[in-house]
């Protein structure tokens, strides 16, 4: 009896002194000092019931996704977490899992789906659980619409108000002259507010869209026509002409009554209005914007730089440095004293940009209809269907359709009362004197005339800087000009409807049917040599 006590305490004793040797080796092991980072494979343990996760605003039933590039999803996890995004529509399916950052946020790519015009839905799930859904969701081609009021001018906010229509109509044009909105359910938009932040904004990620596109992207048909611009939906029309079976979506951000430096990385504007779009994939960027900027000398001369600037840093947003940016030289205006300052700022940025590859620019000084009095003139949809043929262009990598820009001044043949105007390659081809067509009923297959009459518009500056009337000759090459003018025996300037509001015509023009930009040139003088 004695003996088997003895025996068994011996044992417990044993035991505990193996348990405590495990312990004590266990606990010096590497992989159980806290030093060691965590795990990264998603726990077993789900807190599903805790898990919520928040899509930007603008992540609502009937938005766009950009086609051939992958598809964008972001959003804020609750918790950092494993999440499941799926994008079908039962036959056709692209899905990714991935884990969130530590602080939840979660920004992910998935594989391209074919643009088609019936909806995909899109799914969030983590461990089998929904988290979010959005039931319809395009794969198309999706837009950018920012600037100001030419960009921003629908009817609803620029003409429905009878204060409102008076203001921008003064007495060039009546309700009567103003186009009729589009209607196709395959253009879906969003538009935000002129204001930098609304009820509608709750994270960092949010538009602070308009009270009309809460809960959903609206269509461009009936009265939700209304709310749209007509530049972006008049270009959105030209799209769907050319391309029936792939819908278009527009993201509005332009804010009229603005100069470009809130706009630009750091101002109001793109933290608010654009800044939240970062990720996002979409197909261009349209952008009309300026006459702010053409009231004051000291915005005009600071434009170049600072436009040449702003298209690089929405380039960056969208993460692709040659995404297509088309933009709107300003129209004729005479409000405006620095407007062909602006003008010249806006056609050398085709040349000044960090990266020109897809960037163009649309000319429209013969596109007012007739209302240039009026700072809001008619004639978006000949501007839409110019900026929709270079988008075309530059999808399908054909040569750009432009209009011919003046780069070179030189003496001709030794005489420097005769200047040899050059243009920019490819642009000035056929050029040729057409009168533009200023009446209320011009649309853009039928903007312009052909005339025997020579060329207007021109003027030149000797060494006193004082400019003259000139005489423009369109040489026998087709593609450049030779500008003289009596008294000038020796040209130091020439320029090219260097007014706010060009009237003389015939008005230049490319065999595209193009108008010339204006422009002011300085006559290239070589540098004398030593024995000069």
């Amino acid at each position: 009896m004695w003996n088997r006590l003895k025996n068994l305490v011996l044992g417990v004793a044993i035991l505990a002194a193996c348990a405590a040797a495990a312990f004590t080796v266990a606990s010096d092991m590497p992989w159980n000092r806290h030093s060691m980072p965590r795990n990264p494979v998603p726990s077993a343990v789900r807190n599903d019931a805790e898990l919520t996760v928040t899509l930007p605003n603008y992540f609502t039933s009937g938005m766009v996704l950009q086609r051939d590039k992958p598809l964008a999803v972001k959003g804020k996890a609750s918790v950092q977490s494993t999440l499941t995004i799926t994008i079908t529509d039962g036959k056709h399916t692209s899905s990714r899992t991935m884990r969130t950052a530590e602080n939840g946020d979660f920004v992910a790519d998935l594989q391209s789906l074919p643009a088609q015009l019936q909806p995909y839905s899109l799914n969030i799930s983590s461990h089998g659980t929904t988290v979010a859904h959005i039931d319809k969701v395009y794969v198309g081609d999706v837009f950018l619409a920012a600037g100001q009021s030419n960009m921003e001018a629908s009817y609803d906010k620029y003409y429905r108000d009878d204060d409102d229509a008076k203001a921008n109509m003064g007495s060039a044009l009546t309700r009567k002259n103003l186009p009729q909105t589009i209607s196709d359910r395959q253009v879906h938009f969003i538009v935000t507010a002129a204001r930098t932040t609304n009820e509608t904004v709750s994270t960092d990620m949010d538009l602070p869209l308009r009270e009309y596109c809460t809960d959903r992207w609206l269509t461009a048909t009936g009265d939700d026509s209304d709310y749209l611009g007509y530049l972006p939906q008049f270009f959105a029309e030209h799209l769907r002409e050319e391309s029936p079976d792939i819908p278009i979506g527009i993201i509005q951000t332009a804010w009229g009554g603005t100069d470009i430096k809130p706009h630009m990385q750091g101002g109001a504007i793109f933290e608010h209005h654009i800044q939240p779009l970062t990720g996002l994939h979409i197909g261009g960027i349209l952008w009309y914007q300026g006459e702010d900027d053409a009231q004051t000398n000291d915005r005009a001369l600071a434009y170049l730089s600072r436009f040449t600037a702003l298209i690089g840093q929405y380039r960056a947003v969208f993460d692709e440095k040659d995404l297509p940016f088309l933009y709107v030289q300003l129209a004729r205006n005479s409000g405006a004293p620095y407007t062909p300052v602006i003008r010249q700022a806006q056609a050398d940025a085709l040349s000044m940009a960090e990266e020109t590859k897809h960037l163009a620019m649309t000319v429209s000084i013969d596109t007012d209809k007739g209302t240039a009095a009026v700072i809001h003139p008619l004639g978006k949809d000949i501007l839409a269907k110019r900026m929709a043929d270079q988008w075309q262009a530059m999808r399908q990598g054909k040569t750009v359709p432009g209009s011919p820009i003046a780069v070179e001044a030189v003496v001709k043949n030794g005489d420097k009362s005769r200047i040899l105007v050059s243009f920019k390659t490819g642009t000035g081809d056929g050029l040729a004197a057409r009168n533009p067509d200023f009446s209320k009923n011009a649309d853009a297959d039928d903007i312009s005339s052909a005339t025997d009459e020579s060329v207007q518009g021109f003027e030149a500056a000797g060494s006193d800087g004082k400019f003259v009337e000139a005489k423009a000759v369109i040489n026998t090459d087709g593609r450049s000009l030779t500008i003289s003018a009596d008294g000038i025996d020796d040209i130091r300037q020439v320029r090219y409807q260097w007014t706010g509001t060009p009237t003389q015509r015939p008005f230049l023009y490319n065999g595209s049917g193009l108008p010339a930009s204006p422009f002011t040139l300085s006559v290239e003088r070589h540098l004398l040599g030593p024995d000069d």
